[in-house]
């Protein structure tokens, strides 16, 4: 399951969900660029960011585990 955690873009950096990250990396993650189709209120409980490169994953599943 390591593996899933692996950003894909850059292939370093690890997915990591709203949870996650620190209130520095929130504040970056709501400034970044995002479809139109999601609000921030979805990406925060569906969304994963590498904050390594700043890559969005973006998925139905739920990743508050």
């Amino acid at each position: 399951m390591e593996t899933s955690n692996q950003c894909p873009r850059c292939g370093v950096g690890r997915l990591r969900a709203w949870n996650e990250l620190s209130d520095e990396e929130r504040e970056v993650v709501q400034r970044l660029p995002a479809s139109a189709d999601y609000s921030l209120e979805v990406r925060q409980s569906t969304h994963r960011w590498c904050t390594r490169c700043w890559y969005e994953e973006g998925s139905g599943a739920m990743h508050n585990a």
